[in-house]
């Protein structure tokens, strides 16, 4: 199998990488996994690109290519620059020469593994290979270090009438390595998806949630057949586990049927996104959107799907939400509710009003929006009980003191977010926990100024990004502030970067349950 499962596209690619992605694809019959132009970017590694890395269970083959002229003079390297037309050092790179490029990839991708694996080595030492193809050169022309994981492949050596099959066979089985359990692979693939992100590199933002849409509804997949078989339906769902995704793909399933749906969204800032959606929709007609009770003024509906109405179950008098919808709607129409899974253990008229009648209760405990990091941490910060430690590596997570000038602070994440992960401007976002906080570090006009995306955690309610910088938390040995950050950090897909003062590392230490500096 070979990662992204199409080429992402150069409009002039002449390192030729597209042609050796296509061969790939096509030639390997080996049972690997094969990724294509990975960047790794934990800040536990020195970042580094890999043209293609193989993973399988005989080992793991760092593959570089290079498809200009090299050559050696006096131990020297050199490249010939086709613009200067002249022969030239290599400059500005963190490598010397491309034998020393691809050994340390090596290192690097088994020190990644490692430290995502408890560190322990996830493959053996020895099972770690590196390789260079000199596209233009044969192999001869250079003399090479004694390197037995060290594989240098001349222009004509792994051209077209060359298997890349038999190429990889040639590493792996040089030694009668003994092939290591399935498990080993799929450890691999799951530690490469959730830190390196290869999916998100080369998918517009549309399409990533198009994805995860498909990957909610097969994981959802009862719940989405068997809602419809019943006429009541009370949903509870933890944090990330897809709640607002359902509501909406639910709405159009049944405006696509035909039937009038009232769709109640109470997170003012998802109300507005979905209200420009709608408007654009050919279903439009048939689905009436709402974020307020008292925008409800008549019954001439099919279906009512509500969303992020927490607030008004825990505030509105029961006989104020009777008024707009009678006890006759509530007992004869179609509905369907969801909740946050945190009211399933609470009483409120409201809620034990609707368990009095015939209900079906359906209970969605699995997050599938945030990485097992963010949420370990999140779940850590509201059950600080537990004396299991939390894992020392959370890659997305990044802790970051205020004890410089947090304008560049803030100027350096979006720096890493975008040119190291590949995140859109549009997908980051600076949340804070009240005014008053960005207005004491003097940050609210800097923000603006330079058009960065800002809300307080409770404008933020029902919205969800793929990055997030948390500035203005305080307090963190109060419930309150650990309940708030927790519920702001599991709106954050892949990248949480937390501002704290330095006045609270003690206290973080302390919930992380770390001993050493600096959480």
């Amino acid at each position: 199998m070979i990662y992204p499962k199409q080429f992402h596209g150069k409009t002039r690619d002449i390192s030729l990488e597209s042609h050796y992605y296509h061969r790939f694809s096509k030639e390997i019959q080996l049972p690997c996994n094969i990724y294509y132009s990975l960047t790794l970017i934990t800040p536990d590694v020195p970042m580094r690109e890999i043209d293609f890395l193989v993973v399988s269970p005989y080992g793991v083959i760092t593959i570089e290519l290079k498809n200009g002229k090299w050559r050696q003079k006096k131990g020297d390297w050199e490249f010939y620059n086709v613009r200067a037309r002249d022969w030239e050092p290599v400059t500005g790179k963190s490598y010397k020469n491309p034998i020393e490029q691809v050994t340390t990839q090596r290192e690097i991708i088994r020190e990644f593994f490692k430290n995502h694996n408890q560190l322990v080595d996830l493959f053996p030492k020895e099972y770690y290979d590196s390789a260079i193809f000199f596209l233009k050169n044969e192999r001869k022309e250079f003399h090479l270090p004694n390197d037995q994981n060290l594989f240098v492949f001349g222009g004509k050596e792994v051209g077209d009438e060359t298997s890349l099959n038999d190429i990889l066979e040639s590493i792996f089985y040089r030694s009668g390595r003994e092939p290591l359990p399935e498990s080993v692979l799929v450890k691999a693939h799951e530690i490469i998806k959730k830190n390196l992100n290869f999916f998100q590199t080369f998918r517009s933002h549309k399409e990533k949630e198009e994805e995860n849409l498909l990957f909610f509804t097969k994981e959802q997949f009862s719940l989405v057949q068997g809602i419809t078989k019943y006429s009541h339906n009370l949903i509870y769902g933890s944090p990330g586990s897809g709640k607002s995704i359902l509501c909406g793909e639910l709405a159009l399933q049944y405006a696509r049927k035909g039937k009038k749906v009232l769709l109640w969204q109470g997170a003012k800032a998802l109300y507005e996104i979905w209200k420009e959606e709608l408007s654009q929709i050919p279903e439009k007609n048939n689905i009436e959107l709402i974020s307020r009770l008292n925008e409800i003024n008549h019954n001439h509906i099919d279906i009512l799907i509500a969303d992020g109405i927490e607030e008004i179950l825990h505030e509105a008098v029961l006989s104020d939400i009777k008024l707009y919808l009678s006890p006759l709607f509530w007992e004869q129409k179609e509905w369907i509710l969801f909740v946050s899974r945190r009211l399933k253990y609470t009483s409120t008229p409201f809620l034990d009003y609707l368990q009095s009648l015939p209900v079906h209760i359906w209970d969605i405990k699995r997050n599938i929006r945030n990485s097992p990091e963010i949420l370990a941490f999140a779940n850590t910060l509201l059950n600080d009980f537990s004396e299991s430690p939390v894992q020392n590596n959370l890659s997305d997570i990044q802790f970051i003191k205020t004890d410089e000038d947090l304008t560049d602070q803030i100027r350096w994440c979006y720096g890493y977010a975008k040119k190291v992960l590949e995140i859109e401007n549009d997908e980051i976002v600076v949340l804070y926990q009240s005014e008053e906080s960005i207005q004491k570090y003097g940050l609210k006009q800097f923000l603006e100024e330079n058009q960065m995306r800002h809300y307080s955690c409770v404008d933020f309610a029902g919205m969800e990004e793929t990055c997030g910088i948390l500035i203005g938390f305080e307090n963190w040995n109060l419930n309150e502030t650990k309940t708030i950050l927790a519920e702001t950090i599991l709106k954050i897909r892949s990248l949480v970067c937390v501002f704290y003062p330095p006045n609270e590392e003690d206290v973080i230490q302390t919930i992380l349950k770390k001993g050493d500096s600096g959480p």
